[in-house]
């Protein structure tokens, strides 16, 4: 099989199963989810009932896939696989979601800036008084 950015994979499964994604390959040889894995369920509550799950393709390289159900016991027992993602035409522009900033630690208590005031519109009859708030960064 060639699997391309943008494609999807479809899994029909039940309410009672969940797909994990990883590009992890230690997360996938011990069928466990780490930091990096997503987890694909159908959302509902009802146990057992039919559902398909579109999971889509938005990483180039190699990707894995397994079930966390029975605590991984279904993925031990072979309920895994893995792909490789080529990039294909690209990723659509419906899924090329950019990537978050990368993380800072936020500033110390001791490097905080000073208030700052918003002001509104001055209402007349308040004694010309601005309605504002104060925000601290």
């Amino acid at each position: 099989q060639t699997f391309n950015l943008g494609d999807y994979l479809i899994f029909n499964t039940s309410t009672n199963q969940t797909v994990i994604e990883t590009y992890n390959e230690t997360a996938y040889r011990g069928c466990t989810p780490n930091d990096d894995s997503f987890e694909y369920g159908g959302g509902s509550n009802a146990f057992g009932e039919a559902q398909t799950i579109a999971v889509p393709l938005t990483l180039e390289g190699p990707a894995y896939y397994f079930s966390r159900a029975g605590d991984g016991e279904q993925c031990q027992q072979g309920m895994a696989f893995a792909i490789q993602v080529n990039k294909g035409l690209g990723l659509p522009l419906i899924l090329n979601h950019p990537l978050p900033p990368p993380y800072s630690e936020p500033p110390s208590a001791s490097t905080q800036s000073p208030p700052v005031t918003v002001a509104g519109d001055q209402t007349p009859g308040n004694g010309g008084m601005r309605r504002g708030a104060n925000m601290r960064e």
